[in-house]
Parts: structure tokens; sequence; C-alpha cells
């Protein structure tokens, strides 16, 4: 039962990865489809680490999902902000699967900072684990991640987001590469209210997935959120609330056949 247990982890883990999932990517950008490559956010830190330095104050959040509603498949997230100057440094970290059969966890330090009124850069070194249960043994290595953020019109930004560029491999016995993912979007402001994001993922070994999104703020404190993604196609959806330096974001992601997947993050901003 555990050895199927583990294999059924193990191919979710190539599911996820597949997907352009790789870590915590945030209920905000979970709910808009993961489309989240031109905005600004804490979990920028795994979407495209240049919009940190769109950041203004210090925040802190966590984030937990589950796969299809499995402890077993659970994701969860910290990280961490502070902006300086023009620049920003951010540390996160993250975990996946169950610590008994399986589990994959990314250690991550990120520096962005803005040139100018309409560009943005980031990078990030990130320390990967992966831990097999029982005697299955451990492996790691080191990668990095780079991405841009380009302010066209007063409406439209562009970005681009490139994983492991490095083509690192895991060690060991297991001798895979990590996935290099190279992704480029767009997002479209038509006023404060409502926003429109569209992205593409391209694992170099796996075909292109897509995403769109839509934020919408009826009110000051909520926020309303809808996408979808391809490969295979899921439908996403979610909601937002903001208090002074608060914020509570909650997503679900549904998948035909395998169900849904619900995600919670809570932020904290020093204002």
């Amino acid at each position: 039962m555990r050895h199927a247990l583990l294999i059924t982890t193990l191919l979710v883990a190539l599911i996820t990865r597949a997907g352009g999932e790789l870590w915590p990517v945030g209920a905000r950008f979970a709910g808009m489809g993961n489309a989240g490559l031109t905005l600004v956010d804490l979990w920028s830190v795994s979407a495209n680490q240049a919009g940190l330095a769109g950041l203004e104050h210090p925040v802190a959040g966590a984030y937990y999902q589950q796969h299809w509603l499995s402890s077993d498949l659970a994701m969860q997230g910290l990280a961490f902000a502070m902006p300086l100057g023009k620049g920003c440094i951010a540390v996160n970290g993250g975990s996946f699967g169950s610590t008994g059969l399986f589990a994959q966890q990314r250690y991550g330090l990120a520096y962005a900072m803005r040139l100018g009124q309409r560009l943005r850069v980031g990078v990030q070194l990130d320390y990967l684990n992966l831990r097999f249960g029982e005697n299955y043994g451990k492996t790691g290595t080191v990668t990095a991640e780079v991405g841009l953020q380009a302010k066209l019109t007063d409406h439209l930004w562009i970005a681009a987001h490139l994983y492991n560029p490095n083509r690192a491999r895991l060690g060991g016995p297991y001798n895979e590469r990590v996935p290099t993912v190279f992704s480029a979007g767009l997002g479209y402001t038509f006023s404060e209210r409502v926003v429109l994001c569209a992205q593409v993922d391209k694992d170099i070994d796996l075909p292109e997935r897509y995403h769109v999104g839509i934020e919408y703020r009826p009110a000051n404190v909520l926020y309303v959120r809808a996408g979808v993604s391809s490969g295979p196609v899921q439908g996403h959806g979610g909601v937002g609330v903001r208090i002074k330096g608060l914020e509570i974001d909650l997503a679900v992601a549904a998948r035909s056949q395998l169900g849904i997947t619900p995600m919670f993050n809570l932020i904290y901003r020093s204002e």
C-alpha cells in the first residue's frame, strides 16, 4: 500500500511540474489561472521575481494547498520580502508531498530592482531537495530564476521569466534534469478595478501551456478572480479580502476526472 502511494505521489509530482505549477504561486495568481507574470505580489517569488521590485512595504505570507483534497499531496510555502531603495530582497521556502513517502523542498533567495519607471528585473537562487521515504535516498541541486517586467503604456505591461537556465540535474542515482521553463505574458489594466492577464509557459521538453485570468474589485476591500489554464484544461476561481495590512486569498482549481484543488494564503503587509 505504501509503495502504491509512493508511486501515486511521484506521478502527481511529475504532473504538477509538467503543469508549470512548480511551487506555491499564491492563491491570488491561482485564482487567475496562474497568470501572474506581470503582477506585483509577494508570491512573485515563484511567478516572476521582477514583480518584487514593485512592492513598497515589508510583507510576509504563508500559503497552503491540497492537490485534489489529499493531505498526502499538500503544498505549502512561506515568504518574506523587504524593499530596499529601488530594490527588494526576499527569502522563501516551500515543500510538497508526504515526509514519510516522498517530499520536495525549495529554498530561495531573491533580489529585484527597478530600472527607471518602466522596467523591473529580478533574479533568484534556489536550492532544491528531493527525498524519498524509507530507504530510497535523497538528492539536491542548485538552480536559478531570472525575470523582467516592462511597462509599454499606462495600461499595458509585458513580462518574461526563465526557470532553471543552467539546466541543473538532480544528483545521486536519479540523474534527472530539473525542468527548464520559459514564460512570457502580458497584463492589461482596464481601470483601477479590472486587470486582465495572459501568459504562455514552455518547458523545453513539453508542449506549451496557456493561462488567462481576470481580477475584478467590486469593493475597496474585495477582489473576485477567475481564469483558465491548459495542459490539461483547468478552471480557476477565487476571492480576496484586504483590510489595512492584512490580505486573505482563497482559490480553487478544478480538473476533470481528478477533482478540485483548494488554495489559501495569508499575507501581512507593514504599512
